[in-house]
């Protein structure tokens, strides 16, 4: 695993919740979980396995999320859990602070614990980089395409993009749901050393897959076994393909498709800038903040449609909400994202027994989404800073247990 400053910067930390595939990344930045911490299995179970979608029928629509805050016992009983959380990992060097936010239909709740990678005090609108939980957008936006009939699911991604990347023939499908077998540019030889030397680079998406120099397999080879496939250059190749299939920029067509009613607290960078309040990245990450962009230019671009957005916790929250909850997608399409292609994964999403979402790994930011359909309920979590994604799932189990109080 490379590092930089002694701070992991692999983002490939797919799921928080499925283990199976953090075990299979062959440069996983996540490390063990804090002293004295386990994951929780008081509301996460095992990864899903292939069949029926983790989203019952009769679950969607969500109603329309509350626009009130929950009562003053309930909103205490959040913060205490956070606080407890977080003083368990008061002295781990990487963990700077966290934002975390619950929207459901019957009131929202947002709190903070810490300070930025400035030192500054977080807020709860702060905004971060939000890493791999960008999938669950560029994901959805493919999908809407499938909706309008411009993109066909089960077609080879070829048809849409000429790339060498694609020459076996990997359907779009299997983009989505990493069995495509092509080599991910994020472990490749060099790159994490070329980001780092120049934070204010603006990287194309094909400058960035040029360092995916591993073999490229036939999508056959592991049908059933994302943490064997598991590839950022999937949802960079999905973000080109977004660009040949609307003539849009992927921000444009992202922003016109699924985030229409989202707003600038969400940023599709580096078309967009983060708005104040951030969350300043920590120096010693490597990731050198640039005064812009989360953490960086250069990550934010070289990331791209795999992991370059940022956003705030409610924001975030809000996104899952209306994601998982059959607003952005029809009911069938949204199901569809959440039935398991193979363990742990569909399409563009996490998954297990009883839960949606994807984590997030970019340097300085670390981050978890999680909807638990059957209860209506959305959790965003933005830590400031480096853990291992199971911890953030052991804090959104927390979450989880105090909204029973």
């Amino acid at each position: 695993m490379r590092t930089r400053t002694g701070v992991p910067v692999r983002l490939c930390a797919v799921v928080a919740a499925a283990a199976v595939l953090s075990a299979g990344c062959t440069n996983n930045a996540g490390g063990p979980l804090p002293s004295g911490e386990t994951a929780s299995t008081a509301t996460t179970t095992s990864p899903t396995a292939a069949g029926d979608s983790v989203i019952p029928p009769d679950a969607l629509p969500f109603p329309e999320p509350a626009g009130t805050a929950f009562s003053a016992a309930r909103r205490a009983a959040l913060q205490a859990a956070l606080d407890t959380v977080m003083d368990g990992w008061s002295g781990l060097d990487s963990v700077k602070g966290v934002s975390a936010a619950v929207v459901t239909p019957d009131g929202s709740w947002a709190g903070v614990f810490g300070a930025d990678g400035a030192g500054v005090p977080l807020v709860p609108d702060a905004m971060a980089g939000i890493g791999s939980v960008t999938k669950t957008v560029t994901a959805a936006e493919v999908l809407s395409l499938a909706q309008a009939g411009l993109v066909d699911l089960n077609a080879p991604a070829s048809t849409y993009l000429s790339h060498p990347l694609l020459h076996l023939n990997p359907t779009v499908r299997e983009l989505l749901s990493h069995t495509s077998g092509i080599p991910d540019f994020d472990t490749g030889t060099g790159f994490d050393e070329a980001v780092f030397a120049d934070g204010t680079r603006r990287w194309t998406p094909d400058e960035a897959l040029g360092y995916a120099t591993g073999p490229v397999t036939s999508p056959n080879e592991h049908p059933t076994d994302p943490a064997a496939g598991y590839s950022n250059s999937n949802y960079l190749l999905l973000g080109e393909i977004i660009e040949k299939v609307t003539g849009l920029t992927y921000a444009q067509a992202v922003r016109r498709d699924v985030l229409a009613g989202i707003g600038p607290r969400m940023a599709l960078q580096d078309a967009e800038i983060p708005v104040p309040p951030v969350a300043t990245a920590a120096p010693a990450s490597g990731a050198l903040p640039d005064g812009s962009y989360l953490p960086n230019r250069a990550w934010a671009t070289a990331l791209g449609a795999a992991g370059g957005i940022a956003a705030d916790a409610p924001t975030l929250a809000t996104w899952g909400y209306q994601l998982y909850g059959g607003h952005v997608l029809t009911n069938e399409t949204t199901r569809q994202m959440a039935t398991p292609v193979a363990v742990g994964y569909g399409l563009g999403t996490a998954l297990t027994n009883t839960t949606v979402g994807h984590p997030g790994r970019v340097p300085s930011y670390t981050s978890l989404l999680t909807v638990i359909p059957t209860g209506k309920m959305s959790i965003a979590i933005l830590l400031v800073g480096s853990i291992d994604t199971h911890a953030l799932t052991s804090l959104s189990d927390s979450i989880q247990i105090a909204m029973r109080t």
